[in-house]
């Protein structure tokens, strides 16, 4: 398995296209999905602003508030379907975050803003992937953080 990522930047962000790269493949290599290793996976990612994240959390999920990620992708739940498109190219979807809300979360949090970006990253990953909020979508980002946190 192979991940492409494309990052825009609308603002300045602490977190390079190398560090996001491997948080999703680390991420993807969890996963139990047929096929999913063999797959070069493309993966859009946008840092933008609170202001514009709320915008779009107000639009697409009809919450009027900031948050720190969001993830369009593909409406099949892959998970449930236990199968990827045909073909050595999936188009996994795109993440937008906020390098903000980021930040000011791992100052609640007492962590430092890889540690809260590994777990967030990885969060978004696994939405684009169908998993819904559950016991083995947390277990997978808990396990990936702990790995990647021993690293930096």
């Amino acid at each position: 398995m192979s991940v492409t990522l494309t990052q825009e930047r609308e603002i300045e962000t602490p977190f390079e296209d190398d560090f996001l790269r491997h948080v999703a493949e680390i991420t993807l290599g969890k996963v139990k999905l047929p096929g999913l290793g063999d797959k070069q996976i493309q993966l859009g990612v946008a840092a933008v602003s609170e202001e514009k994240i709320q915008s779009l959390n107000k639009e697409y999920r009809g919450n009027d508030k900031t948050t720190d990620i969001l993830s369009f992708g593909d409406e099949v739940n892959f998970i449930e379907a236990g199968v990827l498109p045909e073909g050595e190219e999936f188009v996994l979807g795109d993440l937008i975050y906020s390098p903000d809300f980021i930040k000011r979360a791992a100052l609640e949090d007492g962590i430092s803003e890889k540690h809260e970006m590994i777990y967030i990253f990885s969060h978004g990953v696994l939405h684009l992937l169908g998993f819904d909020h559950s016991d083995e979508m947390f277990a997978i980002q808990d396990e990936v953080t702990e790995e990647i946190v021993k690293t930096i």
